[in-house]
């Protein structure tokens, strides 16, 4: 629709055109917005939630895992289970006795640990000791496959899952096969030669897997399973989706991935845990993932349908709230027209319309006291009335015009100034975090790029930057907007007043158990005075007048309130050549 077919409409017809026009672009702009990032901010709260389950579960396990292996250790300090170990020549009532000893070390930690189904020692002569198995046949344990595998590489710690073919069976334990245990094996060197003088085996029930696992829920249909570093399964919930995975799509330490499985889309998390070459294995549907936003976009579309329904019924009375004293005027300005000059308009609001209405009436007294004067005297003041009466309305006209200018404006694409709106929402969502002062490293990362993408803007070749910090550290904690004034101060204080192009380095490192960033710049640096007044001042933070900013010092005493005087900011420059700023925070997962 033109310009021109607008104007010439009626009033009630142009206000109501933009009241809807401005309340539809509202709605949909804040619910496709909205919607966006609502999807964004699930997506990454449920994968943080399914990375979070799957890390306790996997430390729940490595813990067992660790819990057994350091009961092995314990029993390689046994001197009855070292001499058993060394199969001098005994006579038969010495190694019954000596047996009889190991056997009553073993009970001492099967009784203390419910988890362990059963503890085997064997030493080098193919003599054994266990409470809780025997062999199924004369064939020596020494060369079993678990045998052979701790001997090959004693300093590793086995892991057999479901142990099946085993010439071993468990005594007094009818309902416990190989299947429902997790063998772990390594193999013991003698404390004075160093030589291999056998191996001890641990049998676990997998029932500590099974609560660990089973006590986490991904969703309604998620699960996780374990798998082995033969791509078998561990332990999984019984799901026919865990058989669909395959081992060689998860490659690399931990990750995500969505693969088609029986037609529908799954989301896969993995992680390795730590020396063993096991995987543990997170699935989710998409579908479900979605859902809660899919529901969302849905209800956005039925409230926007149902507002813009309101808002057209509100639209229609408030333009006609408008319009109607205004057609009640333009009526009695025909009858004034006509030479009816004893009507009044009766409104009585105090608004610009009543404001008229009261000008309108005082005019048409006018007119009444003077058309008694003569002809000519009362056309040419006539003539100047409507004069006036035409320059109120041109700036009327002018507004409405300019009006419509604006909003062809807007309709515009603008990817530079968009570009900015992103950068600086980012700023002011992250800044704000719900009300969080603690936030991922991630997230901090994400609130000083889009500082520097806006200054950038500002500066245009004044200024580059570079991040330097690995994925792996991203995920741990610390205090937010601790980057930002930093680099503020490196642009203001240092770039700003160099001679051509500056650049910021941000960098991020694991160190003496702590994680360090460190902002670098090659800007004009400071003297040695400055930099000793500046070091002093961090030093005495809390009573330096200089700390009043949101700057270097409002950043140092945040950390040390926070974390305690171990923590906190260092600061290194020379003239002429730049500034480092080094923040040292703990490790908070």
């Amino acid at each position: 629709m033109g310009i021109g077919v607008v104007v010439n409409r009626s009033i009630r017809f142009k206000l109501l055109l933009y009241f809807v026009f401005t309340v539809t672009f509202s709605i949909l702009t804040l619910g496709l917005w909205g919607s966006a990032l609502y999807k964004e901010s699930i997506e990454e709260e449920t994968h943080s939630h399914t990375i979070q389950m799957m890390n306790q579960v996997q430390r729940n396990i490595e813990i067992y895992l660790d819990e057994m292996d350091n009961v092995i250790h314990y029993l390689t300090k046994e001197d009855t289970v070292i001499e058993f170990m060394r199969g001098k020549e005994l006579q038969e009532g010495s190694l019954d006795e000596l047996v009889a000893l190991v056997k009553q070390r073993e009970l001492l930690y099967e009784l203390k640990r419910p988890e362990i189904a059963g503890i085997l020692v064997v030493n080098r002569s193919n003599l054994y000791a266990s409470n809780t198995m025997e062999r199924i046949t004369r064939d020596p344990l020494t060369e079993e496959e678990w045998y052979r595998a701790a001997v090959g590489n004693p300093d590793q710690l086995h892991l057999f899952s479901h142990p099946i073919g085993r010439n071993i069976k468990m005594k007094g334990q009818p309902n416990l096969s190989a299947d429902q245990v997790l063998s772990i094996v390594r193999a013991v060197k003698d404390p004075v030669t160093a030589e291999i003088i056998g191996v001890i085996l641990i049998d676990m029930r997998l029932d500590f897997i099974e609560r660990n696992v089973e006590s986490v829920s991904l969703g309604k249909s998620g699960f996780i399973f374990i798998m082995d570093e033969m791509d078998g399964v561990v332990y999984s919930p019984v799901n026919r989706l865990v058989y669909r995975i395959k081992g060689e799509w998860l490659t690399g330490e931990s990750g995500s991935l969505i693969k088609p499985i029986f037609g529908k889309e799954y989301q896969i998390f993995y992680n390795s845990f730590n020396g063993t070459g096991w995987r543990i294995v997170g699935t989710i549907p998409l579908s479900e993932l979605l859902k809660v936003v899919t529901d969302l976009q849905t209800a956005t579309v039925i409230v926007a349908m149902f507002t813009l329904l309101v808002a057209f019924i509100v639209s229609w009375f408030f333009t006609n709230s408008i319009v109607r004293p205004v057609d009640k005027l333009r009526s009695l300005m025909r009858k004034v027209e006509e030479g009816e000059l004893y009507i009044r308009f009766p409104g009585k609001s105090k608004d610009e319309i009543g404001q008229l209405g009261n000008s309108f009436n005082k005019m048409v007294q006018e007119i009444e006291n003077l058309i008694n004067m003569v002809y000519l005297e009362q056309r040419e003041k006539r003539e100047a009335e409507l004069k006036a009466l035409q320059a109120q309305i041109k700036p009327h006209f002018l507004y409405n015009t300019l009006d419509t200018i604006q909003w062809m404006a807007q309709d515009r694409d603008a990817q530079d100034i968009v570009e900015m709106v992103i950068a600086l929402t980012n700023l002011f969502r992250i800044g704000l975090s719900k009300g969080n002062e603690i936030i991922g490293l991630s997230k901090e990362l994400e609130h000083v790029e889009s500082y520097l993408v806006i200054q950038m803007a500002r500066y245009e070749n004044k200024l580059t930057y570079e991040m330097d910090v690995p994925a792996e550290i991203r995920g741990y904690q610390v205090v937010k907007i601790i980057l930002q004034p930093l680099v503020e101060n490196a642009i203001y204080h240092g770039i700003k007043l160099k001679p051509g192009t500056g650049k910021i380095l941000i960098r991020g490192r694991i160190k003496d158990n702590s994680l360090t960033l460190e902002v670098l710049d090659d800007g004009i640096g400071m003297t040695e005075e400055k930099l000793r007044q500046v070091r002093e001042d961090l030093q005495h933070v809390r009573q330096s007048e200089r700390n009043s900013g949101y700057g270097l010092f409002n950043v140092h005493e945040r950390i040390l309130l926070s974390y305690g005087p171990s923590y906190g900011i260092s600061i290194d420059s020379t003239l002429g050549q730049g500034t480092v700023i080094v923040v040292r925070l703990p490790l908070v997962n």
